[in-house]
């Protein structure tokens, strides 16, 4: 487990019990190419405040690309906006974004910055950081 998946993992759970969670990006292992950087999760008990405070990370984090959540579904994504269609077609984009490693390099610098900003906004303030 690296240590942004357990940034991630420890972040999300401070809104709330995480039943699933996977992440994209880095370097593939086999293979050496950058991958596209995205966050999925579920919460056990999701509510709108946390979707609010997701996007207040967004809004508050210092990017690069555009990113976006999407929380219409049982699997929450937070992802570039690039990648992340209004319906369907989600693989094909990520495909498609692989091949700008720039892009993919610097989306995962975008992703360390989202996750720091969401930990700021759910960290209690007597809680070390």
């Amino acid at each position: 487990m690296s240590a942004r998946f357990e940034a991630a993992a420890k972040t999300l759970s401070g809104l709330d019990t995480l039943e699933w969670l996977r992440m994209s990006g880095g370097i593939h292992p086999h293979f050496g190419y950058h991958q596209v950087p995205f966050l999925g999760w579920r919460f056990t008990h999701r509510k709108e405040e946390h979707a609010r405070i997701v996007e207040a990370a967004i809004q508050a984090a210092d990017t690069t690309w555009c990113w976006g959540l999407d929380a219409s579904r049982r699997n929450w994504l937070l992802a570039p906006l690039r990648i992340l269609p209004p319906q369907g077609g989600f693989d094909e984009r990520v495909d498609m974004a692989m091949r700008d490693q720039e892009f993919c390099v610097e989306a995962l610098d975008d992703l360390d910055s989202l996750i720091r900003a969401l930990r700021d906004l759910t960290t209690l303030p007597n809680e070390p950081s």
